[in-house]
């Protein structure tokens, strides 16, 4: 009887772990593909919007911006959803923005972004995909 009992219990453990999962990895979102990308400046400023040509090997992203001062190269990172870029410009001196995200679709992003003003202060960003 122990031993049929031993059994028993063995089994309902191997059932019992063939059940457990391990949480699948989310998958990074694809963002390769040109972006019109819009920081929107408190008032009284007007909304900037510039093109970021972006490429993604996995969770490294690369690309050139085009705007202001541009072009320059963007370098990032993308993890499932959560997005982040940088980009250094010159103009008197350099000028590095700092962008944090999430994109929401296949075709919107959207976070705030520091480094493009004195005040330090988040901005919030927005961008759609063009191509």
């Amino acid at each position: 009887m122990k031993v049929l009992s031993y059994f028993v219990g063995f089994a309902i453990a191997i059932c019992g772990l063939s059940s457990v999962h391990p949480p699948a990895s989310a998958a990074a979102a694809d963002i390769t593909g040109t972006w019109e990308l819009t920081i929107h400046n408190p008032p009284p400023g007007d909304p900037y919007t510039a093109t970021y040509v972006l490429k993604q090997d996995g969770e490294k992203v690369t690309g050139t911006y085009h705007g202001l001062h541009g072009p320059a190269d963007v370098t990032g990172t993308i993890k499932a959803d959560d997005v982040t870029l940088s980009v250094t410009v010159q103009s008197l001196t350099a000028v590095t923005a700092h962008f944090s995200g999430k994109v929401t679709s296949a075709t919107k992003m959207s976070g705030t972004v520091t480094g493009t003003d004195s005040s330090g202060k988040p901005m919030p960003w927005t961008a759609a995909k063009k191509k």
